[in-house]
């Protein structure tokens, strides 16, 4: 069995630092090497990707500097993920086939793919080495051949050696060092272990660090938002203000005209009327392929509507799913309510946003048991005397619901490398928004 071990290397001399920001983890800080530092996650051992790629933003983003994650797997895979202040710069793959491609990774006379990925130059610039031309041969070696490397240990020992960074990392993993398995030149002295590492500052009082407010751009749901995300998902622009999801009715598609069109004389019978349309044009959702959206109120103005269309691509059923979402919101002053047809986790609401859910696709059924939950306070709602009320109350929630995610994490900010790979990969009916009604 060959060698598994996670690790990161940061361009970084203070080891104390280092370990300051780790404080609570179950992780281990080397000294300086080189003018690096290596740091060995415990939680990394399972070689979670999001795990890692969570981590190394973090690090590198607190810390401001360069940071190399690592990951070999059996020694029969190298990757790497350059990170520069927070932000993933570069990636790497040494086997391609490995993982998704177990059948033509044992079919010996299907040769295997060549590396993929790896910037040779932005590599020597962030880590100060004059080495372009020999570390762009070892990143474009084969794997698994003896004209390559046989071993990916191999890879990252001649990597470490060209960029002239520490080599703690080589073949060395959080379970080995926790095992007292040292690589050469490495004092167990000299480690910092951070689990139980308490940092406090200066005069022994705690300081609340200031939070700058999250900037607009391109999100991603973090797979720590749900139990049932497996891995990070592309989301698309946010906040999504009023401003940034309007649009005129012929911007939206033929098939958002035919399946919301009987939900739409149904609003019209309950005395709603049309307050413009909108849709989200900056999406990265991998398998969103159109969406759509009405907003509306009723006659009194204190009832917000919304009709939403969506059509998604379901990979595991191969054939794509339609859902127009119905829903009714009353604004109070201390709280939201809001009667909806929409299913499954949500994370665009705030804690004091109440939400009933109604197994329905009867607008009138779900505005009445909407009404019958207003009856039953004796406050009224707030009226929208005017569509610029409505639209000033929209914006602020949304600002307040986008800040509260990306606080707690279940938003994450993309690079602009994430958001790039992230528009490569988008269906191009999703870059167009669906089949045009022109």
């Amino acid at each position: 069995m060959g060698n598994f071990y996670v690790n990161y290397t940061l361009r970084s001399p203070d080891q104390r630092a280092v370990a300051a920001a780790l404080a609570g983890r179950a992780s281990i800080v080397t000294p300086a090497q080189d003018g690096c530092i290596v740091v060995f996650d415990e939680e990394s051992e399972d070689q979670n990707q999001e795990v890692i790629a969570e981590l190394a933003a973090r690090l590198s983003g607190s810390l401001g500097c360069p940071l190399l994650a690592v990951l070999n797997h059996d020694d029969d895979i190298l990757m790497y993920q350059l990170f520069l202040n927070g932000e993933l710069m570069d990636e790497y793959d040494s086997t391609p086939d490995y993982f998704g491609g177990a059948e033509e990774f044992d079919d010996e006379s299907h040769p295997l793919k060549d590396p993929q990925g790896g910037n040779a130059k932005l590599l020597c610039e962030v880590f100060g080495a004059n080495a372009v031309e020999e570390v762009e041969n070892i990143l474009r070696k084969p794997s698994l051949t003896d004209e390559g490397y046989v071993f990916a240990f191999e890879r990252h020992a001649d990597l470490a050696g060209a960029l002239g960074i520490a080599s703690f990392g080589v073949g060395t993993s959080f379970s080995a060092l926790s095992d007292g398995e040292l690589p050469e030149h490495l004092d167990e002295r000299a480690l910092l272990k951070t689990k139980d590492l308490i940092v406090t500052p200066p005069g022994g009082e705690a300081v609340e660090s200031p939070k700058t407010k999250p900037r607009p751009g391109y999100y991603k749901v973090s797979f720590r938002a749900h139990p049932g995300l497996t891995k990070s998902i592309p989301a698309g622009w946010a906040p999504g203000l009023w401003r940034d999801l309007e649009c005129s009715e012929q911007e939206l598609s033929r098939n958002f005209q035919s399946a919301t069109a009987a939900y739409r004389e149904q609003f019209k019978a309950l005395g709603f009327t049309e307050q413009g349309f909108k849709k989200q044009k900056l999406v990265l959702i991998p398998n969103s392929r159109d969406r759509g959206g009405i907003n509306y109120l009723d006659r009194s103005r204190c009832h917000f509507g919304q009709l939403i269309y969506s059509r998604t691509f379901i990979p595991s059923q191969g054939a794509e799913m339609v859902r127009v979402i119905i829903a009714f919101t009353a604004v109070f002053a201390n709280d939201v309510l809001s009667c909806t047809n929409k299913t499954g986790p949500s994370f665009d609401t705030l804690p004091n946003h109440k939400i009933i859910r109604i197994l329905s696709d009867d607008v009138a059924l779900i505005y009445r048991q909407f009404l019958d939950e207003i009856r039953q306070r004796t406050e009224q709602p707030r009226c929208f005397s005017e569509v610029e009320s409505l639209r000033s109350w929209f914006d602020s929630n949304t600002l307040q619901v986008f800040e509260d995610n990306v606080r707690r994490g279940i938003w994450v900010r993309m690079s602009d490398y994430e958001v790039a790979v992230a528009k490569r990969d988008l269906a191009p009916e999703a870059n167009s928004g669906g089949e045009s009604s022109a």
